[in-house]
């Protein structure tokens, strides 16, 4: 039965690490290096809005995104008609408490 046990362990402590490794990209693929970088959620959503793969979202890309179509000037900080990582992220620290009062609604008195 001990060796059961220890068999059981050392397979999902096998299985853990293989989950864990990471998957290289197949040869001779030309990705651009911010899309092999692991990114968490929002970084995965922008880069699916980012339909040319230059890390920037234009404005025809936002379109079909309400939050990115409203807040396009405000978010483009540099006026360049792109948004950049950067600035998205910035629009997002400086908005942060908007975003978190909408979703908590007010407390009764």
């Amino acid at each position: 039965m001990k060796k059961l046990i220890l068999a059981a362990a050392a397979l999902a402590l096998a299985a853990g690490a293989f989950a864990q490794a990471p998957v290289a990209p197949a040869a001779g693929a030309t990705t651009p290096a911010a899309v092999t970088k692991p990114v968490g959620a929002k970084g995965e959503r922008l880069k699916k809005i980012d339909a040319n793969g230059d890390g920037q979202i234009s404005a025809a890309e936002a379109k079909g995104h309400p939050r990115l179509e409203k807040n396009f000037a405000a978010i483009d900080t540099n006026k360049d008609g792109q948004l950049s990582k950067d600035e998205i992220k910035a629009f997002r620290a400086a908005h942060k408490g908007e975003r978190t009062a909408k979703k908590v609604p007010a407390a009764k008195s």
